[in-house]
């Protein structure tokens, strides 16, 4: 897997064809009214509960841009006589081509090679991954060029969830598939779009009895020169904390914000804090998420405004906050905020962890030696 090699379904595709790009419009013109025959090879065993399924997603599409596809019993009668074919990297001469097409008589020949992967979310639904290696080859050239489309599961490319295995793994075929056909130049009526589960948080409950890996919070000094944090003479901004999501995609940086403007006097000032999000490759800033707004503190609140910690849940999506006052988690893919919630006592010092037990998935928040807040992770109804 890629980055995003974690519990979180993610969907790549690779594709090998005649072309790329511009010029695949160029093999679909050729193709139209022309007969291709399509074959799927499992590459592991996840994947053969779906070949079917990427089977007939590619007919579909094929048939809907008027290629004609062969009957799908000569199409799995074709793999014993163009022997070879099973393996990805097989080299097909033009020799061996022709006599296939002839035989079938078929102007191209399009052969998938499908891996899938399916995990448990966070909560009680299953996310998962597919690769799906397509080579085309025609009578025009008998020959298959390079082309890769950008990976599902990592940033701006987000991932497939299903409340079972099956719908998750499903979604994640079909939209690779169509990802594809699309980059080749073909028109996909109706696209897969990506399904996503909401989740939030429960408690707190009981702690489950698992230590978390993490014993402090982090402070990177590189990470927060790559924030856009506030730097005006009347409002500055504190880093407080930083994260690194677990493939190392993205990071975290939280900031304490402390504005003056057009204020005087002891107890003038406005107080706030956010976190921003970081594409860690591109060193920049590609979204921040508001913890508290920057205002005057109030007689009845309680706790400091400040990010204590900050955590990437197991894969670079979900990210979870705690200030001195309440605790925050975000969908960052989405740029949605899935849950926030007062704390019933404010805190001075905070580590968050992930846990997972038999009963699920478990957010932590070690507050003293002795005294650690949990709160059960599950799925929005």
């Amino acid at each position: 897997m890629n980055r995003a090699a974690i519990p979180v379904l993610a969907c790549a595709i690779v594709l090998s064809t005649l072309a790329v790009s511009h010029a695949g419009t160029g093999m679909l013109q050729s193709m139209k009214g022309q007969k291709v025959a399509v074959v799927v090879y499992s590459l592991n065993k996840t994947a053969q509960a779906y070949s079917t399924n990427a089977l007939a997603r590619l007919e579909s599409i094929l048939e809907d841009n008027e290629v004609t596809v062969l009957d799908r019993k000569k199409a799995d009668s074709l793999k014993d006589v163009c022997s070879g074919l099973e393996d990805p990297g097989a080299f097909i001469t033009a020799e061996q081509f022709m006599q296939v097409s002839d035989k079938f008589d078929i102007k191209g020949l399009c052969a998938i090679y499908l891996t899938v992967d399916a995990v448990p979310g966070l909560a009680d639904y299953f996310t998962a991954t597919a690769n799906a290696d397509i080579r085309f080859i025609s009578e025009e050239t008998a020959k298959a060029q390079s082309l890769t489309t950008t990976p599902m599961g990592v940033p701006g490319r987000p991932p497939s969830d299903g409340l079972t295995e099956k719908s998750a793994g499903l979604n994640a075929v079909q939209r690779a598939v169509d990802d594809a056909c699309e980059k080749l130049g073909m028109a996909i009526s109706d696209p897969a779009t990506p399904r996503s589960m909401n989740i939030t948080l429960q408690g707190p409950v009981p702690a489950p009895g698992v230590p978390g890996e993490r014993k402090a919070p982090e402070n990177d000094a590189q990470l927060a020169k790559m924030a856009q944090t506030a730097n005006q003479t009347w409002r500055g901004e504190k880093i407080t904390c930083t994260a690194v999501a677990p493939a190392g995609a993205m990071s975290a940086v939280a900031g304490y914000i402390i504005d003056t403007v057009s204020l005087s006097g002891p107890g003038s000032r406005l107080y706030g804090s956010k976190v921003h999000l970081l594409d860690t490759e591109s060193k920049r800033e590609i979204n921040s998420f508001e913890c508290h707004p920057v205002e005057r503190n109030t007689k009845q609140e309680r706790g400091t405004k400040q990010v204590l910690d900050c955590m990437f849940i197991k894969n670079w999506r979900y990210l979870a906050a705690v200030t001195g006052n309440k605790i925050i988690l975000w969908d960052t893919e989405r740029g949605q905020k899935q849950y926030e919630m007062q704390l019933e006592a404010p805190i001075d010092e905070a580590v968050l962890n992930y846990a997972r037990t038999a009963e699920g998935g478990f957010l932590t928040v070690k507050v003293s030696r002795k005294k650690t807040l949990a709160y059960r992770i599950i799925r929005q109804q």
